[in-house]
């Protein structure tokens, strides 16, 4: 499914390589939530290990690194458009409900 959308969005942004890259961004954040939110649920239920707050510190870390991408792109007009924001957030919580 990665692959899907990757060529998804390559086909639908063919010469904004900006707003690609910001929807590209956007969906790329979704595994490490994803997986964050997961493992903070395994804490809630008692598992508290050092394994598992490693683990839960490299995917914060993961997620926080594109989210520095994702607000370069911001920052270079990659989300001036209220469509391609909608795109991003579509694909994003379609991707994190798949995952």
């Amino acid at each position: 499914i990665v692959d899907s959308v990757k060529g998804l969005i390559d086909l639908a942004y063919p010469d904004r390589p900006f707003a690609r890259f910001y929807v590209l961004e956007t969906v790329a954040r979704v595994p490490y939530f994803a997986y964050l939110s997961v493992m903070h649920l395994r804490e809630t239920w008692g598992e508290r290990d050092a394994s598992l707050r490693e683990r839960m510190r490299v995917h914060y870390a993961e997620a926080d690194n594109e989210l520095h991408h994702l607000l370069i792109m911001e920052s270079l007009g990659g989300n001036s458009s209220a469509v391609d924001r909608a795109v991003a957030q579509g694909l994003a919580t379609a991707y994190y409900w798949w995952v």
